[in-house]
């Protein structure tokens, strides 16, 4: 996977949530997109098969999201777009 694409797909989803903006509260589209990574990423672990260490799988998940959330807020305040 490149960098380049990883990031491309992610603004993909953050155009959607700006535009949807419009039509919904900022809260409800963050618990919104939350939900759906969740959903997503639970598809994704049980499809990988049932030797899975799930426990592992959460955590590596939860501690990536935490890791993203981090720097984002920190690369937006650095930038002062907020």
């Amino acid at each position: 996977m490149l960098e380049a694409d990883f990031f491309e797909v992610s603004d993909e989803f953050v155009n959607l949530a700006n535009e949807m903006l419009d039509e919904w509260a900022q809260p409800m589209l963050s618990a919104a997109i939350m939900h759906a990574a969740a959903r997503f990423n639970a598809f994704h672990v049980l499809d990988q098969g049932e030797e899975q260490d799930l426990a592992k799988a959460v955590g590596f998940l939860t501690s990536q999201y935490r890791q993203m959330l981090e720097e984002a807020i920190r690369e937006m305040k650095r930038e002062g777009s907020f």
